[in-house]
């Protein structure tokens, strides 16, 4: 590769600035057909090209929002404390009344939060329920599904209503 041929990334990230598909239409031979082994060895090594790019870029997608999300924490661990002032500041000189601030990049703002309930050990809190409360404890039934299908291939015998058999049928697919 030489060093004026972009990379994958470079191509997504131009692909995402410029708001379209890094390739939106994907690259055939005029006139190309599945006639023979070697065209369709063709048009399964380009399926599994699709794929095997498609992992890459959500691979790298994930290490980059990670990355965001750690400069974001950065940024707010470092000047957080200087937003707020300033916000209460400049809300304050608006007179009060309104809780945010509109600025080009975006909006400054506090929004009160009710109270809330978080459950730092499910297990102790059921067993209080269940002593104190039992009403407040679900019980969740559901089939299991592989149990089902066990019986099934044992007996033949299955439920007259809420499920269906459906018939053995080819699938195609491309590994």
């Amino acid at each position: 590769m030489s060093d004026e041929t972009p990379t994958d990334v470079e191509i997504v990230e131009t692909a995402i600035e410029q708001g379209q598909d890094a390739e939106e239409e994907p690259t055939v031979p005029a006139g190309f057909s599945i006639s023979d082994e070697s065209s369709a060895n063709w048009m399964i090594r380009k399926i599994v090209e699709a794929r095997t790019y498609g992992r890459r870029v959500a691979e790298w997608a994930e290490k980059e929002q990670a990355r965001a999300c750690r400069e974001e924490q950065r940024f707010l661990y470092l000047f957080g404390g200087q937003l707020i002032d300033w916000l209460r500041r400049k809300i304050a000189e608006q007179g009060g009344r309104r809780k945010s601030v509109n600025l080009p990049a975006g909006i400054l703002g506090f929004r009160k939060e009710n109270a809330k309930l978080v459950i730092d050990d499910e297990g102790l809190v059921v067993a209080w329920a269940k002593e104190h409360h039992p009403e407040l404890v679900c019980i969740i039934e559901r089939i299991s599904k592989s149990k089902l299908n066990d019986h099934f291939d044992r007996t033949g015998e299955i439920p007259e209503q809420g499920l269906h058999i459906e018939p053995q049928k080819e699938k195609f697919y491309v590994k």
